[in-house]
């Protein structure tokens, strides 16, 4: 049996391969994971810039507050102070006169005080007197722990006034850590230059301030 031209012409076309356009070939499919990875990995990085950026500046300001915290806390207790010592050039030695954080008849911790300066324990309204009968002188210090090699911390010590011992002290506050550098400077009997330098090691923050303590004679 012999087939015409056209007959065969009709079985070639029904026997030609149809090629599929509903879905991806193995080549397009490799391409677009290609391309996802490059920008997953570039949204990846981004992320990561964006986090470390955010940490660091958080750090930053962490650091930041605690050293003007630390420096406020000193310029408050220098400017109300009536004696000033340095005994080495990393530490502050001074009277304080201004708090009034418990009562000073039962000797109980309390927020609102008692209307009485803590240092006024015979309630005559002077502060340390420093008499056998008035009240003791009691010095709180802002001074560097170095127990850590890798973290100074300026701590501070306060008296203990629930007791009248001169050398009864409340446990140090840590007011700043990683501090680089603490010192203070007497440039007059009234007036002295602190100085406080911390470093986290990506950070670094400087302070610098004079102070004039106005009760000193």
């Amino acid at each position: 049996m012999c087939l015409n031209s056209k007959s065969a012409h009709n079985l070639s076309e029904k026997m030609l391969p149809m090629h599929d356009n509903s879905g991806f070939t193995l080549l397009e499919l490799l391409i677009s994971m290609v391309i996802l990875s490059i920008i997953m990995i570039g949204l990846h990085q981004a992320m990561n810039t964006a986090l470390s950026a955010h940490r660091q500046t958080t750090d930053r300001q962490e650091l930041l507050a605690q050293a003007r915290y630390a420096m406020e806390r000193m310029v408050m207790f220098v400017q109300e102070t009536d004696q000033l010592e340095i005994p080495a050039a990393d530490t502050l030695v001074l009277n304080e006169r201004v708090l009034d954080t418990y009562d000073n008849d039962t000797h109980a911790y309390r927020a609102e005080g008692d209307g009485y300066l803590d240092a006024d324990n015979d309630h005559y309204g002077v502060v340390n007197e420093g008499g056998v009968n008035d009240d003791p002188v009691d010095p709180i210090s802002f001074s560097l722990d170095k127990s850590e090699p890798n973290n100074w911390k300026l701590q501070e010590q306060m008296p203990n006034y629930s007791t009248s011992t001169l050398d009864d002290f409340l446990a140090p506050k840590v007011l700043c850590d990683h501090v680089t550098t603490f010192s203070c400077t007497l440039l007059a009997s009234d007036l002295v230059e602190i100085q406080l330098t911390a470093n986290d090691g990506e950070n670094e923050i400087h302070l610098k301030t004079r102070v004039k303590a106005i009760y000193v004679q």
